[in-house]
């Protein structure tokens, strides 16, 4: 493909900037491939992709998802770039293979692993056109960018190339159905015993069927719409799963799973279903890549959840369990409520669930907050919420709404005022829910937790 002076030029700055970031002690993981893009908006399309491409979107999950995969691969042996400490849309994916590429475009490394942000397919599937593609879930998000399903499944279907192998959530009717003619694995969780369906969610953003559009039968729902469903019109249903998680073994943390008839034993990385969903895709897509199943086990056997989505550790007599909410994100907050709830023993419950960023530049639409599941922390092990930040007074009304005791809510405006309010002697565990971009408030929490709990054990 013969390319244009404006492409090589954009390859020269976006290379220089680079480095003279990194002279000057900067992260280089969005601006060089912003302004290359500025400078010449098909910069992509013109770079020579590395031979194998794995991409990894979905509403949530996306980033544990691909630093799993990293890590077995890497574990294995595999080489290749990745975006694991830069952005996730164009910008970033730009300035990774800006690094790699010469100086003619071509990328030196001979396979990549990219976290692409769904909203963002459009400017990156079309050119970096992926082998193998994860879809972790699709799920409503924030509702400035993707609140709407159906607007985010078209978004991605008509950017999938046909050339790509999907790995496919089977209990997500949505995105299990993106391009039918693909080739494609599965991977689900069976229900398990003494599951019981949980039809209380405020949001199910499956309602229709996907094929005929009549009204769909939930006969199993585990949250939002990731379950079992059918419709009673044309027979449509969710496909099997070709990785089926058979058995979840919390006490000797291991998961049994049917891949396509034959039994695999794997160590259960963290117990949350959505941590349990985010590793048999993991699974699933490196067994497909073909690592073997001893390689994959090896790794994982290793492997945590990066803390700053999730940690817990010891204070004193406390334990403390941090868990990133994602904030303006009702189907992920109410996953963290409802692990909150799950949670044994007494437990305080802190919440920083403000959007950094929203409050410093935007308007922010609460709307988010009366379709999270707030419902779950009306539970008598949950002694304690306290709310920090601007918009406490508006948690407060919501929390009321779902029906707590209001002599178990505290509010203050600044969120790293919520340790004070603490009575540590009345739990066993204290419950942080995080906005991602609340890291600052967070690392302050944690310290006046250790000045009053005590050290770590």
């Amino acid at each position: 493909m013969k390319k244009p002076i404006r492409f090589y030029l954009a390859v020269f700055g976006g290379k220089i900037m680079i480095k003279l970031m990194r002279l000057m002690k900067r992260n280089a993981t969005n601006l060089p491939g912003e302004a290359s893009l500025i400078f010449f908006p098909k910069l992509l399309h013109y770079i020579d992709m590395p031979e194998k491409v794995i991409a990894i979107t979905g509403t949530n999950g996306k980033t544990t998802v691909s630093n799993m995969i990293s890590d077995i691969l890497e574990g294995n042996g595999y080489e290749f770039i990745s975006n694991r400490f830069g952005g996730n849309v164009d910008t970033g994916i730009a300035s990774i293979l800006l690094n790699d590429c010469s100086f003619a475009g071509k990328c030196r490394a001979k396979m990549a692993v990219f976290e692409v942000d769904e909203r963002s397919a459009g400017r990156i599937l079309p050119f970096v056109k992926p082998d193998y593609l994860v879809c972790t879930n699709l799920q409503r998000d924030s509702m400035k960018r993707n609140a709407h399903t159906e607007y985010i499944f078209n978004f991605l279907n008509s950017n999938i190339s046909d050339k790509t192998t999907l790995i496919l959530n089977a209990d997500d009717i949505i995105s299990s159905s993106l391009k039918p003619e693909n080739k494609r694995a599965y991977f689900g969780i069976k229900r398990q015993p003494d599951e019981e369906s949980n039809d209380k969610s405020i949001i199910c953003d499956a309602v229709l069927c996907p094929k005929c559009h009549a009204h769909l039968v939930f006969d199993f729902k585990r949250y939002n719409h990731i379950g079992l469903a059918h419709c009673e019109k044309c027979g449509y249903k969710n496909p099997q799963a070709n990785y089926c998680v058979e058995k979840i073994d919390y006490e000797n943390k291991k998961l049994v799973i049917n891949h396509n008839g034959a039994y695999e034993e794997y160590p259960l990385v963290e117990s949350r279903i959505t941590d349990i969903y985010n590793t048999s895709s993991a699974i699933a897509l490196t067994r497909e890549f073909g690592v073997s199943y001893e390689n994959v086990v090896k790794i994982l056997s290793k492997a945590k959840i990066v803390k700053t989505r999730y940690d817990r550790y010891k204070l004193g007599n406390h334990e403390v369990i941090i868990s990133l909410a994602k904030g303006q994100n009702p189907v992920a907050c109410s996953g963290v409520c409802h692990a909150v709830s799950k949670e044994s023993g007494n437990k305080a419950v802190i919440m920083i669930l403000e959007d950094f960023y929203d409050a410093q530049r935007t308007s922010e639409n609460l709307a988010w907050i009366y379709e999270t599941d707030f419902e779950y922390l009306n539970d008598e092990s949950i002694k304690q919420i306290i709310v920090g930040g601007k918009r406490c007074s508006d948690y407060l009304l919501r929390l009321l709404m779902a029906g707590i005791d209001r002599s178990k809510i505290s509010i203050c405006d600044s969120e790293t005022d919520t340790v004070s309010f603490l009575k540590p002697e009345n739990v066993e565990k204290i419950m942080i829910m995080y906005d991602l971009f609340n890291t600052k408030s967070l690392e302050a929490i944690k310290t006046q937790l250790e000045e009053k709990l005590g050290g770590k054990k």
